[in-house]
Parts: structure tokens; sequence; C-alpha cells
């Protein structure tokens, strides 16, 4: 098959047909990028640092070429008065009044929220919390030019990264603890919370699309872990009784505004660990593309996602960082890698990427094996 660019290698894999090979992503955490970006002796035409205690880093064009990286993603900016964050900080308060606390692992440095900013707020009181401005001009300024240089300049996939979380956010706020007990306990109080927080990120989503949205090719919704290791974090029943109205309605009135875009801009959602009961509900809210696709956690082989749900989802990542980026040599990375490309990758539908940003302990050659395996492996028709 002829070589493709990667717009439409990306576009091609999520409309469920076979591009000329697996589409390639891959994101990092500062001391990880700082690792690949020394292995490889990249020279940048800018520097890069974590905006946010979650210390990730936005991939420089630079770094997307050298590991043939397919996806660049968009963001709105920081607002002017919101607090900055300083990579190596001791304590950090953000725009949503969230406190975050050093903590040395041995995978790197991390930041840990460490304290309830409404965990005694009333659902009256939350008319009165002084939220975020999603209207802030400032968090628009210069985007639609940055999309547009990226649109007409390069061949990259364009994501939108623009809209806060909902569920997670809401335990960042009120504490993971007490918003589960809320469920029970306090249904009121968490229906004011997730329709406020819904109601932020739809405007977040709505300024963001104002300014580039006829460049996007992809959206992304902020991750909202709905799963752990041996299940999702509540019955399906609470979830769909208490969660899935305020997904639904995020998820539908965001459709809308895409649509006026592109109708075939594509819905990216993260939701980490198990969450095989409640893929359907995903599928109904019309979520096009999965992420992360975790494997070793129960409930989630490959085989059986891209059997049961191959034609109506498309996925993205599937590969382990928790034993196999981190610990595995090389060729153990390249064999996971193929194995998630055969299993996921039949008909299109299928981005390989790393199940979350690669964190500092992963050694540089994983990442150019995990590369090396796309380009030597990922091409179609898919041969085992």
């Amino acid at each position: 098959m002829e070589k493709m660019t990667s717009r439409e290698r990306v576009i091609r894999a999520l409309n469920h047909q076979e591009p000329d090979r697996v589409p390639f992503d891959c994101s990092f955490v500062y001391e990880s990028y700082l690792r690949i970006k020394d292995f490889l002796d990249l020279k940048t035409s800018r520097e890069v640092f974590p905006g946010s205690p979650w210390l990730a880093v936005g991939n420089p064009p630079e770094l997307l070429e050298a590991l043939n990286i397919d996806l660049c993603y968009l963001g709105l900016n920081r607002a002017q008065d919101a607090p900055i964050f300083e990579y190596g900080m001791d304590h950090y308060t953000d725009e949503w009044g969230v406190q975050f606390c050093r903590v040395e692992q041995p995978s790197g440095l991390y930041y840990g929220f460490s304290n309830q900013v409404l965990g005694d707020a009333t659902a009256d009181e939350l008319k009165d919390f002084p939220w975020p401005d999603p209207y802030n001009p400032e968090l628009t300024a210069g985007l639609e030019e940055k999309a547009r240089d990226l649109y007409e300049n390069t061949d990259f996939a364009l994501v939108g990264k623009f809209s806060n979380s909902i569920f997670e956010q809401a335990f960042y706020m009120r504490g993971f603890e007490q918003l589960l007990m809320d469920l029970s306990c306090e249904p009121d109080f968490v229906e004011a919370l997730l329709s406020k927080l819904v109601e932020i990120a739809l405007a977040r989503l709505e300024v963001g699309l104002e300014a580039c949205g006829k460049y996007l090719q992809c959206i992304r919704f902020a991750g909202d872990d709905m799963g752990q290791q041996d299940g999702p974090l509540m019955s399906p029943a609470m979830f769909r009784s208490l969660i899935k109205p305020h997904f639904a309605r995020y998820y539908q009135t965001a459709r809308q505004m895409i649509d006026k875009y592109d109708p075939e801009i594509k819905i990216i959602a993260h939701t980490d660990g198990d969450v095989y009961p409640i893929i359907p509900d995903y599928i109904e809210m019309g979520l096009d593309v999965l992420n992360p696709v975790q494997p070793y956690v129960a409930e989630m082989e490959h085989d059986k996602l891209k059997t049961e749900f191959g034609d109506q989802l498309a996925f993205h990542a599937g590969i382990d960082i928790q034993k196999v980026m981190p610990f595995g040599s090389p060729e153990e990375v390249k064999a996971e890698a193929i194995k998630a490309m055969q299993t996921l990758g039949p008909g299109g539908g299928y981005i390989l990427a790393p199940t979350h940003y690669l964190q500092g302990d992963v050694p540089p050659e994983n990442v150019i094996a995990l590369r090396d395996a796309v380009l030597e492996h990922g091409g179609y028709p898919l041969t085992a």
C-alpha cells in the first residue's frame, strides 16, 4: 500500500479501515521526555516544561518526527491570573483550589493532591465557589494560528484537548472517599457538583472549538477513570444511576458542538482499569475511541474487546506501562507491541500507544523498541 501521511493514516484507522500501517502515539512526563530527548541527542526549536502537577509535557514537532508519532495535541493556554506551576516545587495550589504536594517515588518525582477544597461544602455553597472562568479570552490567545500552522505545514493528525474531567475533578475537590460516600448518602450534592463540572467542561470545549475546530481530526476528553485492576470503581447500576446521566449530557452536547465544525471528528475518552461491564454505556453515549484498553486487568482481554466491540469502537493505547515498558527488555516491548497490533489492529480501528504518560523509569531503549515495532511489524496487511 502507498505510504500515507500521519493525518491520512489516523483518519483511515479511526474509520475502521486499514491504513498503510498501525498509527503510533506516545506521550511523556517531564523526566521521561528529558531521557528520550538526551538519548536521541535531539535539538528542539523550543523548550517544553510541565504546566501542571501531572507533569505531562507536549511533544515538540522534532520529537514527533523522530519517533514517527502520528498525533499532535492542542490545548488551551493558562490564564494569566492562574497559579504558575514550577517543576520541583514542594507545594502547589491550582486554579480549582486543589493543593498538591511533592512526593519522591522510585520512578521519579510525583505530586499527590493533599486537600479537599470542597470537603465540607453543601450543594448550596457550590454556587458561591470561585470556579475558573472557561470563557477567559487568554485561554485561546494564539490557538487558531498555532492550529492553522500545524494543519498547513505538518501532516500530523491534530487532537484538541480542551475540557476538564468530570468525575475525577469532583474527587480532587471533594476527596475520593468522601465522593464515593456521597454517591450513596448525598446524591443531591453529587448532582450539583457534577452538573457544574459538566457546564465548565462544555464551555472549555466550546471556546477551543471556536478557535481551531476546523483544523481538528479528534477531540480528546480529559481522563475520567471508572475502573480499577479488578473491576469498576462502583457497581454498573450506581454508575448508570448517578454518573452516566452527566456523562451522557456531556458527550451528547459535545457531539452537537463538534458536528458544527466537522461531523467526522472523533471523540476519544480515557478511562483506566477494568471498565468492561460499562463499555456498552460508553458506546451508547457516543464514544468513538476508547483509551487506554489497559491490559492485564480483569475482563479487558484485547481479543475479547476487539471481538465484542471492534465494529463500534476504535481503540487507542493497549501497551502496558506497569511492567512491560519500565521493566521489560526491548525484545519484550517489541513482542508486546506485535501482540497488541495482531489483536486490535485487523480491519483498522487501532492506534498503538502506551496506556498512559511514560514515567521517568522507562528506559529510552524501550521507547525506541516500541516505535520500531510499529515501523517494522505494523504494516498492513498485518502478519504474524
